[in-house]
This record gives structure tokens, sequence and C-alpha cells, in this order.
């Protein structure tokens, strides 16, 4: 009740009458019956949260954006709702949670419940194919028995949905060009061709498809004279661009036709370095959203850049870099993590949001750098789960173990019933913590990287502008440019939109922009969300040793439908005739295999390199030496009545040097500086402790590459190797394969050079195969890949008719010869190239 007669209660507030107030999306807004003097000005226009005079484009600070329109702040009364603060007004019993209705539709389609309705409960609507749910596919039940609201792009409610035809939106224009059909929509299978008028060449696409996706396959395509300092920088589908030259200085613009968001930059200049400022111009359908490859891809190039992760030894050989370089000191970086925790976030989500983000610290981790996290949960507020510059975090942040654990615990119900979408709050508590992190050491603040990572299902909904604080952030680092992020070296704000409900137009400008580099990501479901972070560690530019996507499916290994999956880039086949054999790259110049794969043309301890080839992916790399180990003689033990001895059987086989790619990298070495950085140990640390990080259990997984018709063919196994107490038991099966009589020791026959596998209790071990000699074996260790020994010899050769490799006989076992034990024969050949630790006494 409001006390005064010139007050009227509306939305739990009271309002002052005498003024003429008026409600619009339950705000106050001054209104005299002049219109001129009406306090929602429509000369200016609200983008992501800031009030822009439609003019010149100049932003307001006496406006303030509520609900898509610009109020003047000075004559607002004081009526902004509970919903627009997140305030508390008294405490009230907590009531019941209420199921929702499962009696939902959707025209044209069916509904399916994960929990009947309960809280938390996630309705998803389903069309049949070449449709989709309009205007979004998934609600969430609330603990009121509500499902969460329907709404438009321009913020509408929408009681029922309804299914919708998928569409493709046509080329609009092509300058100095033709194209066919001139159609603004066209339907999945449908197709449009291009061609270039005399005098201009064409490149990207000659005819592009229209998906069942709603996107088109090929590339845009560009008519160019290259008669301009910069190149033409092409139409996508869907848009208009502003006519002009592209000389230097010179600007384009961009919009998209209804229906579309425009991602990216609306404007782009063309440079004094003949480049184009910003990032590509697209259009995207509510109904399209980018593949988990081609985001993983896109991702993984652009950290690459952010954090130069080539080896030091191969920016010392090569003087060249992929991506960017950067001014980071000693390869410091701060990571700030926001996790959106709003209401219509469920528990199914927010744990699959949880694993997500885990695999991506994890990812962060593999990179040979310094790392500080901020983790941070917003809804209504922003909560710290870990926190940069608190003294209680400080062994938390730096520790990614503890990160994680930190992350694992956090409950995604601890902001109660403060559920909106406040990213101004959780983009603020980054601005204060890297404010605090500035004034304690500026010299280092100013050469350390941050990167920005967000994460939201929604659009922020309450609190100020995000696009604000971001300006606040920028100015910290002494950054001004809004429309090209380029030079912004330290600072990287990368988004992730999930699901059909974002606000595109806003997060494309929270996302830096800069040349070359995708920031705003549109993904489908939380799921894909955790495909991209689990991939995108194999981008194309990494060249570190070890560095490999994880994931093996047993029949095919492919991310999205096209991209392949390189999970074992160092390796090689090696062969001599009709001998075949494998291998792993160890240097851009040196692979490292079994001397026994060379005794067919071995000549007075020498081989003719001249028969032996080597491939790796689809190419073949020329073969310039190959040194056996000195001591391998394979009738070594012959005094001793043993036909076949195989100590010391190691070689390195020199070659032509390998282009270092996603598709050919090294493989870590122990005991050597690349092989420390990867570990993250202490530069003092000594090839006994790599020895023990690396084979710290008497009972170690490792994993070797089963061989196949082609590189492309090889399977990935796994099996355990058996040291200490265990090693006599996994060695005395090799007295099976000893001829009677004979007269020596099983310790002189599989002396301490050698590492025995298989045979494990609690596991199904692989066994190597005829063929598979030379190849690695290996282990993975902070998701990097560490190579232990060199595949030799077996006691069963599984792979017969009448065995399995995958179950192989319980006294079947593998013997590798030990790379701890050959370090110094290693190091004799491989120093120039690959710096090793201090070898012990």
């Amino acid at each position: 009740m409001c006390l005064y007669v010139s007050h009227v209660c509306i939305s739990v507030m009271c309002l002052y009458f005498s003024h003429m107030y008026i409600c619009i999306s339950e705000m106050c807004v001054g209104r005299s019956t002049n219109k001129e003097n009406m306090s929602a000005f429509q000369e200016y226009v609200c983008i992501s949260g800031m009030c822009l005079y439609f003019r010149n484009m100049s932003a307001f600070q006496e406006y303030v954006c509520i609900s898509g329109i610009c109020l003047d702040f000075s004559h607002m009364s004081a009526c902004i709702s509970v919903w627009m603060q997140g305030e508390d007004y008294g405490d009230y019993e907590d009531e019941p949670p209420q199921n929702c209705s499962i009696a939902e539709k959707i025209r044209g389609g069916n509904v399916s419940y994960s929990q009947a309705g309960t809280e938390g409960s996630v309705l998803t609507y389903h069309c049949e194919a070449g449709h989709y749910p309009y205007p979004i596919s998934q609600r969430v039940c609330s603990a009121d028995g509500e499902w969460s609201s329907m709404r438009l792009a321009d913020g509408r409610r929408v009681s029922r949905a309804s299914c919708k035809e998928i569409m493709c939106p046509g080329q609009l224009q092509l300058d100095h060009g033709e194209f066919w059909p001139r159609e603004q929509w066209l339907k999945p299978g449908e197709s449009q061709s291009f061609s270039c008028h005399s005098g201009f060449s064409l490149s990207g696409s000659a005819q592009r498809n229209c998906t069942s996706l709603g996107d088109w396959t090929g590339t845009i395509p560009v008519c160019d004279s290259q008669a301009d300092d910069c190149k033409n920088p092409g139409v996508p589908p869907g848009a208009l661009r502003s006519e002009g030259r592209f000389r230097k200085g010179e600007k384009v613009q961009y919009r998209c036709q209804m229906g579309l968001d425009l991602l990216g930059s609306a404007e782009r200049v063309c440079l004094e370095s003949r480049e184009w400022s910003g990032s590509e111009t697209r259009c995207q359908t509510q109904y399209a959203f980018d593949s988990p490859s081609a985001v993983a891809e896109a991702m993984g190039g652009s950290l690459s850049g952010v954090m130069d992760v080539l080896s030091p030894e191969f920016i010392k050989k090569n003087k060249v870099t992929f991506g960017r370089t950067l001014r980071v000191a000693d390869g410091r970086m701060n990571v700030f993590i926001l996790m959106d925790t709003s209401g219509s976030i469920s528990k199914t989500h927010f744990n699959l949001a949880r694993g997500a983000i885990a695999d991506l610290i994890r990812k962060l981790d593999s990179y040979e750098i310094e790392l500080n996290f901020q983790v941070i949960s917003y809804a209504s507020q922003a909560k710290d789960i870990v926190d940069i510059v608190s003294s209680k975090d400080e062994h938390v942040r730096s520790n990614v173990k503890s990160v994680l654990k930190r992350l694992a615990a956090f409950d995604h119900r601890s902001h109660g019933n403060k559920t909106g979408t406040n990213l101004y709050a959780a983009l603020y508590r980054v601005y204060e913590r890297m404010a605090i992190l500035r004034e304690r050491n500026k010299t280092r603040f100013s050469e350390t990287q941050n990167v920005i990572l967000i994460e939201t299902d929604g659009y922020s909904n309450t609190g100020g502008s995000p696009l604000a604080v971001l300006a606040k952030i920028r100015s910290l680092l002494g950054y001004t440019s809004a429309l090209d992020h380029t030079e912004d070296k330290l600072l990287d704000v990368y988004v992730f939109g999930v699901g059909d409900s974002v606000n595109k137009n806003e997060l494309n400008l929270i996302a830096s922009r800069k040349r070359h580099e995708k920031h705003l990501f549109i993904l489908k479901d939380y799921k894909q969300l955790g495909e991209v972070f689990n991939s995108m560690i194999s981008d194309k530019s990494v060249t570190m040793c070890g560095v490999a996507q994880e994931d093996v499916s047993e029949n095919q290994e492919v991310f999205g439908p096209t991209k392949k999956a390189y999970t074992r880039p160092w390796h090689v086949n090696t062969g001599v005739k009709s001998e075949t054999c494998q291998g792993s790259i160890v240097t851009q110049n040196w692979i490292l295999t079994a001397a026994h794969c060379f005794s067919a043309i071995r000549f007075e301890g020498k081989v003719d390199q001249e028969k032996v080839t080597v491939k790796h992916g689809n190419k073949a790399a020329k073969v310039l030496l190959v040194i056996s180990h000195p001591q391998y003689k394979v009738d070594g033990l012959s005094h001793k009545k043993v036909k076949e001895f195989y100590d010391y059987d190691i070689a390195l086989v020199k070659v032509e040097t390998i282009k270092l790619s996603w598709t050919a990298r090294p493989i870590c070495l122990p005991c050597t500086k690349p092989a420390n950085r990867a570990m993250k140990m202490s530069p003092n640390s000594t090839c006994e402790q790599h020895e023990k990080a690396l084979l710290p259990m008497e009972e170690t997984r490792a994993y070797f590459i089963n061989k196949g018709a082609t590189v492309k063919d090889a399977k990935r196994k796994q099996t355990h190797i058996h040291t200490g107490s265990k090693r006599p038991d996994c060695i005395k099966q090799a007295e099976n394969t000893l001829l009677t009589p004979h007269d020596a020791t099983l310790n002189e026959y599989v002396p301490d050079r050698f590492l025995c596998s298989g045979g494990s209790a609690d596991h199904i071990d692989a066994v190597t195969c005829k063929g598979d000699s030379g190849g690695a074996l290996f282990l993975l260790n902070r998701l990097r890949y560490f190579q232990v020994g060199v595949v030799s010899w077996g006691t069963k050769n599984v792979c017969e008719p009448q065995d399995s490799s995958d179950r192989p006989p319980p006294d079947a076992r593998d013997f590798h010869i030990s790379v701890f034990h050959l370090l110094p024969w290693l190091k004799q050949h491989l120093g120039t190239e690959l710096e090793f630790l201090p070898m012990d006494d």
C-alpha cells in the first residue's frame, strides 16, 4: 500500500503518479503531454545494454537501457523492479517445489521430458527432419512449477512453440559477378552458382549447396581484380555490403537480412598493412550452430597464437612462429573462466558445462606456460569458485588439480532464488581482480597474458552493460580500439553461446574481434561444448612434442563430419623390401625405431639407407642415414645356445627435414628439456626424477600402435608395464621362447634394458604383432605423450588367425628397449637438435 495519494503501487513498488509516469516492461518512465519531452527517446538505440545516439552511434551515460529501450536516468523514479535489482524483500518460507505440466505441445512436432516435469526437468521440442523448433528447442522447469519462458529475439514472449522449415539464407550480393538463382532463402539440397565478369577472377566456391543444417558447403564467392590496396572481403550469404573501393583507410559496412544475426565485424577498415580490420563477417540463422570440429580448430589455433606454443628449439632454429608472437615474459597467463549458473541452467546442463570447463583447464595446463586461474559462477550475482588474488586461494589458483577439485565441489544451487543472468557482475569481478594484480606489480601485469572465457546459454537480463565493464578492462591494459582488437596483445575474450536462446548480437559485441581469428562460437548444446575442449589442443599450429588428440574410436577417428583426429602424429612406417616396421618422430630430422628392422640390408655393421623407406601420414621422407646401436648383435648369446638375442635393439634413421604440423609432430623423449617443460617439472630435474614421474607404479598403463595396412589404419592399443617387484613374474614367460638345452640365465636373456608388458591380472592387455616392431611404447602424462620404450619382441605372435591381439593368451608378453637405459647413445646422436638433461653419474 502506498502512503501518499499521489503514488500508486505497481509491481510491489510505489511510483510517483503526479508526473504521469508510465510502466514499460516493469520500469517507470517519466512522460509529459509534450511528445518531445518523453523520457524514452527514440533517437537513441539500445545495443548490448548501451544507449547509443542513432545519428553518430556515440554512447550517452545519462541514459540507461531497460528491456531494449533507452531511458533518461534523470527522469526515472525510484521504481526499478525486484527483477532488475535482484533484491530480497523480507524472509519467506520456502514452498515445496511444484511439478511443471507435461502436456505441453508444439505445432508440427512432439515434446519429451527429462525428469517427468519435476524441478530441473528439461522439456525438449522435436520436429521432423528439415524443420526446427521455434523460438527455442528446450525449456527448464523452475521450483514454482513453471517452464522457462519463450521469447523472440526482440524480447517478446511466445506462448506456444511451432516447427518451422529449415532454410539457407541466399547470396544477396556478388559485386562484379552473377549468381543464380536469385532467392533470399533456399531449401536443403538446392544450390547457388556463381561466376565473375570479364577482368575479375573468382575465388571461393563456384557452386554452394544448402545443407540440412541450414548452412552452406564451400566458401564465400568473391570476384576480385586485385586493383585496390586490400582484397575484396566478400559478402556472406544473407548479407549486404556498402559500396566503395578497397583502398587504405576505406571502410565497408555489413548488414544482415531480417531474421539473421550478424556475427563478426559489422564494419571493417582497409589498414596500412593491406589487411581488413576486425574479424570475418557472417550472418547466422537462429537454428544454425558452429560445428564442434570447426570451433575446436578455430579456438585451438587462436590459443596457440595467444600462447606462442612453438617449442623454443623450433623457434630458435627456424626463426618463425605461427599465429601471434606475444610479449609474455616466462610464459605467464591469467585465465578468467565465467560460468553461467542462472535459472535456465538445469543440473544436467550445469554438470555438462562443468565437465567441459574441466576439460578446458586440463588442456590449458598441457601448454608450457605458468597459469593462474579465476573461476566465477554468475547468476544475479557473481561468486568466486577460485579467486586469483585471495590469500586463501594462493596455493589453489596455480595448481590445476586444486582448481579442478574446487570446481567439482561447487554446488550450482548456491545462488538460491537469485537466478538472473548478470554478466556485468561477473565481468566487473574480473575487472576488480585485474586492477588488484596491476596495483601489486605493474611490470609483471604488463607482461602477462589475460584470457577471459565466457560460457552462457542466454542473454544478460540484469545488472549493467557488459560492454561498459569490458571497456574498463581494456583501459587497464591501455587498449582503446572498439572496432578491432588485433593489437590487444595481452587480452583475449572468448565467448561460447550454448543453445538457441542466446543473444547473439550481445555476445558478438563482447567477444574479441581480431584479424584471422574467431572468438565467438555458437554451439547447439553442452555436450558439443565438451567435444570442442576435448579436441581443441590438436590445432594445426602446435609443434610441441607429445601433442595429440587423446580420444580414440575403434572404427574411425572423426570429430565432426569431415575432421580427422590425429591421435598419433609422431607415428611412422619404416620399410625394407617386404619387411615392415614402425617408428616415431623424435625431432624434425630423426626417427627412432628398432635395429632388427634392418637386418636384411645390414652389411658389416652398416645399413644401406637407399633401401629404407619412411612414411608419415600421406607423405614420405627421404632417408639420409641409418644408425644402429653398435652393441646390437642378434647372435650375441649364440655361445650360450640362444638363437636370437635382442639386447640394444634400437636404431635412429636420419631423414630430410619433416615439416611439423598437426599430422607430423615429435613425441616427447624423457630426460630432455622439452619433456621437462611438458611435465612442468623443475628446471633442475634429473633423469631419475623423470623415470619416477613417468613410471610411478609397479604396473603402469602404456600404449603402442598396432600395425595397419597404412599409417591411417593403425590403431592405438593399451597395455601395462611391469616394474619393481612385478617385473620378475613378467619376464619369467620369456623362458618359453628359449630352445633347450641352453646355458643362458633369464637375466642374461632379458637384461634390465628391457621393459616388460602384458599379462596384467586386473586388465586385458593387448600384445604386439609381427610388424609392430620399432614403434613407440608410450605413456600419457598431463595430456602429453612420452616414449619410454621401443617395441622389440614378444613371446607370442597373437596376430595369427587362431589368436586375437585383444584377448591374448595369459602367457603372452612383450619386451621393449627402455630409452632410459640408452640415453648416452641417444644424446650422442640427437644432442645437436634436442637438449638433454644432465646425465646421472
